[in-house]
């Protein structure tokens, strides 16, 4: 049953709290269909060739798809958007989406819109049908033919960067004035959308050599965007679209680099959310390494010892310097 979150649920009394929807354990923003939510975990699901009647979460097998998906995955506010048009300009020889066009119709969001709107409405583009997900891989529909890029990046710029976008949505989380410790303190409990950043990165990591897997890591993009490109490219089709980046002295790669920079993305930004007026951008900073305009030292560390608690030093080694 669906249940609201009430001030008494999760902070101490007369503290405001951002809003969810409590979908059998799963926190959503509020507005979000759990019906939607539903048709999503039951993507393409067969048992036998016949659809399963589970709604609950720990009662759905494990999901099916069929050939040419390209799931992009992540936690929220770890580089969703911007791997997204990167991707998309790779597909369109680097051509952008147009001022009216949004990304969120383009690239839907699987668990937002539903299964039939992925189904009738998703672009396919390459051969791909794009998805953009924020399941966990417990719940993210499988098939050794579908590809999953998955991005990560380090919970400081992650929980800063995700106040921002909830005091921002006021309709879905009616946060506009809430304060960045409380926020803090939901993060580290697992207590906001999508619930907990750390057990979310420990499935995926899990899977980082799955060879339909492309784990990327949002800080190496910032400093070396080439490379992040063409890692991508090389994902989609080794044998077509680094050749076709690279050809012409990088024509393709050049307009794919110049329309997914941070400045090109701020111009029309109707194409990656709907309104803010009045809070701070969508496309914000993307910076790495800038979480100490809101982090203390203290909720650093608490940071730190989760990811202590949950990762070996040669993983942490792996995601890089900012997770130590």
């Amino acid at each position: 049953m669906d249940q609201p979150l009430a001030i008494s649920d999760l902070g101490t009394e007369g503290e405001k709290l951002p809003a969810y929807t409590n979908h059998d354990g799963f926190l959503l923003p509020v507005g979000f269909p759990t019906s939607s939510f539903d048709s999503a975990l039951m993507y393409e699901a067969q048992d036998n060739g016949e659809l399963h009647s589970a709604t609950k979460l720990e009662e759905l097998s494990v999901p099916l798809i069929s050939l040419a998906h390209l799931f992009i995955v992540t936690y929220p506010k770890c580089g969703t958007t911007w791997t997204q048009h990167i991707t998309y300009l790779i597909l369109h020889d680097g051509v952008p989406l147009a001022a009216d066009q949004r990304m969120d119709v383009v690239w839907p969001h699987l668990e937002e819109v539903g299964s039939e709107f992925v189904r009738e409405k998703a672009t396919i583009a390459g051969g791909y049908r794009l998805i953009k997900t924020h399941f966990p891989h417990k719940y993210t529909p499988k098939n050794p033919n579908a590809k999953y890029i998955y991005v990560s990046r380090n919970p400081k710029d992650c929980v800063v960067s995700f106040y921002h976008h909830t005091v921002g949505f006021p309709r879905h989380y009616d946060f506009a004035e809430g304060k960045f410790d409380t926020y803090f303190n939901l993060f580290l409990q697992g207590k906001v959308d999508s619930n907990d950043y750390f057990e979310f990165l420990r499935e995926w990591l899990d899977h980082k050599d799955d060879p339909n897997v492309l784990f990327l890591r949002y800080e190496k993009g910032r400093q070396d965007t080439r490379e992040y490109i063409l890692q991508i490219a090389s994902f989609l089709d080794a044998s077509i679209y680094p050749q076709r980046l690279l050809a012409d002295d990088e024509k393709i790669l050049k307009l794919v680099m110049e329309h997914s920079s941070l400045d090109s993305m701020k111009q029309n930004p109707r194409r990656w959310c709907s309104d803010r007026t009045g809070f701070k951008p969508f496309i914000r900073k993307g910076s790495t390494g800038g979480w100490d305009e809101l982090l203390s030292e203290e909720q650093a560390a608490l940071l730190q010892k989760r990811l202590d608690e949950m990762f070996s030093k040669e993983e942490l080694d792996f995601l890089g310097d900012q997770y130590h």
